[in-house]
Order: structure tokens, then C-alpha cells, then sequence
């Protein structure tokens, strides 16, 4: 008995992932492409029917018999947040299952281990749920991202020392939050919303160039965070010996040459801006931008020999890079020892709210485990 409720599960889950990445498909082709029978087919449809998972769509044209009918997944059946503290904004998103962002909100406020700011979260979450109408009982949680290590229990804090955030953060949290809620490294986050429309057993690595230098390393349907959660703290790599200082205490580390502070600093503040004067040919944001990339670039290199795979740029820079790729891979291309033409090197598919929207991301994916 049990064996078949498994069997049974296994093949629900089976058909929903496949229908997860179709646009809209058939019974018969579900059966096709699957290797199932065509009742075993119309039971676990029917059984996510019921679930409200997913919805019959209109037939297809026919063939000269009978019209088939086309199934496809419910986007909204539920829905995830994501927010992500920083040491100066807090960012709320909404999701549907696919990853689709429905609501969101930007806020500037300063971080502080105080009552006040917790509380102000609380409010700032049950707000947002309000004014974006999101029905509660689809929300599946809230994933908090920040940068910090966090341990795989999602919510012991190990370091936070850039943003300061308490270790005990999460029980701090606790009386001002409805919603389950876990907490995740912010590059970890990034990483996992690049992923998740890939190939399932791809491998990447997601290079964060925000004000901290972070990123994550996914593989197969995992993400690698090391024996201690530490992996991939690429900003504290050592770039240059004995050069410039970093907020760590260190010299010469890759968030000393990469923040995206370096060069947002240099408009007010605006990395917009910013690259609107690099469009224009302007100085001295062209030769910021320049020196920016000839660092960057020994940076993908090493990460290229080392974990021989893909490598998005993401973060506030990434999001701004692809008028600049084809230039910036010639340049990576200069420096490999094997000459590879610099086609691993990629732009980031989210352009903003990318952690926040993988932090959700990770409810939606337990819960599409559990069908």
C-alpha cells in the first residue's frame, strides 16, 4: 500500500514538474514524453486538479478526431515573498510559483539591532500584503535574505559582519512576523533565482557585484555553501597582495576593486547614472569603468579555472553589463590559458530584486518537493 502511494506521488510529482516547464501540453504528450499510461496520466492530473494546481486551457487545434485538451500549471496557486535587508533599504517582493515578481516595494531605512526596526518590519510585510491584495492563505513563507553567513537551519546566523545583524536575529524576528520565515545569504538567493530557470541539472556560478561582492555556486539541484556555509565568499578572494583595504580588515580583496560603490559613488549614488555617463564616452567614468573591468575580468578567469562552468554577473553592476559583455569576454578571453572564447560568461535574467526573489524562490521549490 504504501509502495504505490509513493509510486502514485512519484508520478504527480513527475507530471508536474514536466508541466511546470511546458507553456501548454496535451494528455497525450504528457503520456508520450513521460513513458506513463494514459490512466495513470488522467489520475495524477485530475489529482492536481483537485489540488488546484493546475487548469485545463483551451484545446488544441485538431487533427481531424477528437480536440485535445492543453494543461498547463496555475501560477498564482500559491505565492511566496522575498525580503531583502540591506544596510540601508529594505525590498519586498512578491512571486507567484513561477518566480514572476506580482508586487514589490523599496524602502530606504538604516539597520539597527533595536525593537523599533523589527517591529517596523513586522509592519512593513503585513502592509504589503494588504496593499498588493495577496491572498494569505496561498503565501507559502517569507525568505529573508541579508548579507550574512547563514547556517543551513535557516536561522542561525554565523557572521553578519558587514551589515551587523545580531546572531540571534531570527528569534528577534519572531514576534513580528505571521508568516513562516527563514533567513539565507544574499548571494546564496541570487544565485538560486538565476538558476532556477536553467537546465535542472546545470551548474553556474553567480558572481554578486553589489556594494558587498558575493555569490553562490549551484550544481545539479543544489546549492554549494562548503562544510561551514562559507563557500563562495568571492568578495574576501585575495585579487592584489597587500593592496587596497577592505571593510574585512584584509588587503587587497576582490570587493576592495569590485563594489559596486566604486563606481555608483562617483554619481551621486546612482548606478544609473553612472552608466549613462559611460555611454556617452564621458570622463572619468569611462576610465572608472575600464580599470573596473580590468579587475573584474582576472576575477571571472580565476573562478573560470577553477569551477570550469558558466558565470553569470549579477548585482548591481551585472545588471548593466550587457552593452559591455562581448567586450568584457575579450578581455577574460586575453587572460585564459586555454583560449576559450568567453561564451560562459553571462549578464544576469533578473535585473533587479534578484535576491529577494530567490529567497522566495526557495519556499515554491520545498513546496513543487512535497506535490
Amino acid at each position: 500500500m504504501f509502495s504505490s502511494q509513493r509510486e502514485n506521488r512519484s508520478n504527480r510529482n513527475q507530471i508536474y514538474r514536466y508541466l511546470y516547464h511546458q507553456e501548454k501540453v496535451s494528455q497525450q504528450r504528457i503520456a508520450q514524453d513521460l513513458g506513463l499510461s494514459m490512466p495513470t496520466v488522467t489520475q495524477n492530473l485530475n489529482a492536481l486538479r483537485e489540488m488546484e494546481l493546475i487548469r485545463d486551457d483551451s484545446t488544441f487545434e485538431s487533427t481531424g478526431g477528437r480536440k485535445a485538451r492543453g494543461f498547463r500549471i496555475d501560477p498564482e496557486a500559491r505565492l511566496a515573498l522575498g525580503l531583502d535587508i540591506t544596510a540601508n533599504h529594505i525590498s519586498l517582493v512578491a512571486i507567484d510559483m513561477k518566480g514572476h515578481i506580482l508586487a514589490s516595494n523599496r524602502i530606504r531605512h538604516r539597520f539597527t539591532d533595536n525593537l523599533f526596526y523589527y517591529a517596523t518590519l513586522g509592519k512593513l510585510v503585513d502592509r504589503f500584503i494588504a496593499d498588493s491584495r495577496l491572498p494569505v492563505e496561498k503565501i507559502l513563507g517569507l525568505g529573508i535574505c541579508l548579507t550574512a553567513i547563514v547556517a543551513s537551519d535557516g536561522k542561525t546566523i554565523l557572521s553578519a559582519r558587514r551589515l551587523g545583524a545580531p546572531k540571534d536575529l531570527y528569534d528577534k524576528l519572531v514576534p513580528h512576523l505571521s508568516l513562516p520565515f527563514r533567513l539565507f545569504n544574499d548571494g546564496n538567493s541570487g544565485g538560486f533565482a538565476e538558476w532556477w530557470d536553467m537546465e535542472p541539472e546545470g551548474t553556474l556560478v553567480y558572481l554578486s557585484l553589489s556594494n558587498g561582492v558575493g555569490g553562490a555556486m549551484v550544481s545539479g539541484r543544489s546549492l554549494y555553501t562548503g562544510d561551514h556555509y562559507k563557500a563562495c565568499e568571492f568578495g574576501h578572494v585575495t585579487l592584489v597582495p597587500d593592496g587596497r583595504p577592505c571593510y574585512c580588515g584584509q588587503k587587497g580583496c576582490l570587493n576592495a576593486y569590485c563594489s559596486a560603490h566604486l563606481l555608483s559613488d562617483m554619481a551621486d549614488g546612482s548606478m544609473a547614472a553612472f552608466f549613462t555617463h559611460v555611454s556617452r564616452g564621458e570622463e572619468p567614468y569611462t576610465s572608472a569603468f575600464h580599470e573596473y573591468l580590468k579587475y573584474l575580468a582576472i576575477a571571472v578567469n580565476n573562478l573560470r579555472m577553477q569551477y570550469d562552468c558558466d558565470i553569470i554577473l549579477g548585482g548591481y553592476v551585472g545588471s548593466y553589463m550587457a552593452p559591455y559583455l562581448e567586450e568584457f569576454r575579450e578581455m577574460v578571453q586575453d587572460r585564459n590559458p586555454l583560449r576559450e572564447d568567453g561564451s560562459f560568461i553571462h549578464t544576469c535574467r533578473h535585473r533587479y530584486e534578484t535576491a529577494g526573489i530567490g529567497s522566495g524562490l526557495h519556499f515554491i521549490n520545498d513546496f513543487i518537493d512535497q506535490i
